[in-house]
């Protein structure tokens, strides 16, 4: 996939008002993921959606949670048992929402959900999504949509960035005895080696103290530790650009992600104990991509390798049994090559072609260890060390070495019809029809073929001092996902926490029909208005659901991945941006969601009916700009009346959560902010477990960034 410069907003943009004739909307931005190659995000043929590096700055970004809170129609879920959040969009939970870096997949870190807060806010230029099946040109995970981080390109200028902020979340909270607990670092290099050469360094820091909401209990709700990414990329260009040129790049990117947490939790036999983890990941991708006379080819090659390190362990050294420890590794690999054919132009006519094949493989394992009070009754897959004190120890390998890989095909065109009413001023301009197809064969699935088709109209006209626009955009298409190596046989093991996921061999994998509708008016200007509808019907949809059966005398309840036979999502998003001046600017979102089991007719679980969100900047001088930020989460059914398992229904509280965020430019080389999250203190009540209210309370906290 080709990666150029996307120019959204200069680096002063922080400290001058929004001019007049400025594109607000960033309708002309240059987006890559609706069509896998250079488009304006005014004319891509799907609905997409745009979060510029300058809002990203605004918010002041730690990880991308921060960043996607703030898009229409995303919702961030708790990943219970773990210190992070997935995404869940069009009532399509993570695990069906592809998270991509540049085009290339990021491994699950539990389940096969993106944990969210292990992604950076480090070398982000822009976030490009797409609600809703995407499978003719991203495969497998893309059944919900597509989730694009950009990271910056290469500026031709050495540049250099610092900045720390640290906070609490109050005394009665904070487990620390320090005044400003939570802390984050980052520092970036930007190498300008040549005019057409670059080496990049950065490195992000999160460090975080353990923190209750009740302090009348041992469990607590946060984690003690730090998430750490460090990275370096080199990106070379050559060539010119311009009509027959034959320009090209390079780009290679080592990353290292790192994190080591401890919180507090009691142990299914109710002592004080504690749940350790220590999981790192690298990551090295490149990408080359050159022009010929014939189109734009480029290749890409992922390589991704993870081991995760976990224990349960009973605060009393004396006491050893039940002390737990589990080992998984999981890696995977991805090779792409994609060819975009020159456009084809027939009076006002054109078209445009992308194909391109894929190879992408996985492979895991998990090993599990543990003290038990005698080696009696052990299965005869596990082997056991009768220790000097009398214990055993147990060792299980809980899945061998798994793989899976899968050779996929895709092509997408895109033909445009222009009218004569774009000479007129009036009427119909544009009409598009894009239809796609993807080729998947899976070692352990088969083959299977996912069509779509999408169009576009535009309509434009002159009304008063403004030239108005109205885009309406269809598309249908259906989705294919198989059940990866961790839906089916990883052991998701939150004993601590009362229960346990286990995979199930036997899963098919889910199909899915997707129709989205769009329609888009706007001025460029002042106001841009979107409303948008989806219906989404699923067969075999993977979830875990309770078994009924629990294990240490009734303390653990065992869930297990398994294939619904129907369900469906359907809802409608409404957002406007408003330009009041070109110092203050409006966006409201508000979405509605229909989600249900088709067979047994209830809902869906873990998925707010009703969602709003406002984001409100205004830029009270030069250099000083605030933001406030809103959100209402709908109350959700945690748990639904199942007679097999005697469950009964279980409901979340809905809430609203406030942020205000300020930046002062004390001068072209300095910045300092300040904020409050959760300025309301909006949080779960800790003993109701079927609470999904947050667990991080009001946050003050304060930084400064440096630039030279």
């Amino acid at each position: 996939m080709t990666y150029t410069p996307v120019v959204i907003a200069e680096d002063v943009a922080a400290e001058t008002p929004l001019q007049e004739d400025a594109d607000v909307f960033y309708l002309d931005t240059l987006v890559v993921t609706a069509t896998r190659g250079q488009r304006p995000l005014a004319d891509t043929p799907v609905r997409t959606l745009i979060l510029d590096e300058t809002t990203i700055q605004r918010l002041h970004t730690r990880d991308i949670r921060d960043a996607l809170r703030v898009i229409p129609g995303v919702q961030m879920r708790e990943i219970h048992g773990k210190t992070g959040e997935s995404i869940q969009v069009q009532g399509l939970d993570g695990e069906r929402v592809l998270i991509l870096v540049d085009g290339m997949p990021v491994s699950a870190t539990t389940g096969s959900m993106v944990d969210l807060s292990q992604l950076s806010a480090l070398d982000i230029d822009h976030i490009e999504m797409i609600p809703g099946a995407a499978s003719s040109l991203y495969g497998s995970a893309a059944m919900g949509g597509v989730v694009n981080i950009i990271t910056r390109d290469m500026t031709g200028e050495t540049r250099y960035r610092l900045a720390m902020d640290a906070g609490s979340y109050g005394e009665e909270r904070e487990l620390s005895d320090e005044l400003l607990p939570q802390r984050h670092y980052l520092a970036t290099a930007d190498l300008a080696l040549s005019s057409h050469r670059q080496l990049s360094l950065s490195a992000d820091q999160r460090k975080s103290s353990d923190i209750d909401l009740y302090d009348d209990s041992w469990s607590s709700n946060g984690f003690d530790g730090t998430k750490t990414t460090l990275a370096a990329s080199w990106q070379e260009r050559w060539g010119t650009a311009g009509p027959g040129a034959v320009d090209g790049h390079a780009t290679i990117r080592l990353e290292q992600y790192k994190e080591d947490l401890v919180n507090r939790q009691l142990t299914s036999s109710n002592q004080e104990g504690a749940k350790e983890e220590q999981l790192e990941r690298w990551r090295l991708a490149a990408n080359v991509d050159q022009a010929l006379l014939a189109g734009r080819l480029s290749a890409s090659v992922l390589y991704e390798q993870q081991t995760d390190d976990t224990a349960q362990l009973v605060v009393d050294d004396a006491i050893l049994a039940g002390n737990l420890w589990r080992s998984a590794d999981y890696s995977q690999y991805k090779l792409m090559t994609q060819w975009q054919a020159p456009q084809w132009t027939l009076g006002s006519t054109s078209l445009q072609m992308v194909t391109g094949l894929e190879h992408f493989g996985e492979q895991m394992e998990q090993q599990k260890q543990e003290i038990k009070l005698s080696c009696s009754g052990v299965g005869s897959t596990s082997t056991t060390t009768t220790l000097d004190s009398g214990y055993c120890l147990v060792d299980t390998v809980e899945v061998p070495n798994e793989t899976r890989h899968s050779v996929e095909a895709f092509m997408q065109g895109t033909l445009t019809q222009q009218y004569s009413g774009s000479q007129q001023g009036a009427g119909l301009v544009e009409m598009e029809l894009s239809p796609g197809l993807r080729w998947q064969n899976d070692s352990d699935f088969g083959g299977y073929l996912s069509p779509a088709l999408a169009s576009r109209q535009k309509w434009q006209w002159s009304l008063g001092k403004g030239d108005w626009q109205i885009q309406t955009r269809q598309s249908i298409g259906m989705g294919y996902r198989v059940p990866n190596l961790k839906n089916r046989y990883y052991v998701f093991d939150h004993s601590v926490n009362g229960y346990k996921v286990l995979g199930d061999e036997d899963l098919q994998p889910e199909q899915s029909r997707s129709v989205q509708l769009s329609a888009t008016i706007t001025d460029g200007k002042r106001l841009h208005l979107e409303v948008s509808a989806y219906h989404n019907q699923i067969t075999d949809l993977i979830e875990a659901v309770s078994t009924g059966e629990t294990e240490q005398s009734g303390t653990v309840v065992i869930y297990r991945y398994s294939n619904i036979a129907s369900a469906m999502t359907r809802g409608a998003d409404v957002a406007v941006q408003w330009q009041f001046s070109p110092r203050f600017q409006q966006r409201l979102s508000y979405s509605l969601l229909d989600a249900r089991d088709l067979e047994l007719g209830v809902a869906l679980t873990e998925r707010s009916r009703h969602h709003a969100k406002g984001l409100w900047m205004w830029d009270v001088s030069d250099t000083v700009d605030l933001t406030l930020i809103s959100e209402y989460v709908g109350s959700s059914y945690t748990e639904v009346e199942d007679e097999d398992s005697g469950t009964e229904n279980q409901m979340s509280a809905g809430y609203w959560q406030w942020d205000i965020k300020g930046n002062w430019q004390f001068n072209p080389a300095l910045r300092w902010y300040a904020g409050v999250n959760n300025l309301t203190d909006s949080v779960r009540d800790p003993s109701d477990s079927y609470d999904r209210r947050p667990t991080e309370g009001r946050f003050p906290y304060a930084g400064f960034e440096l630039t030279f």
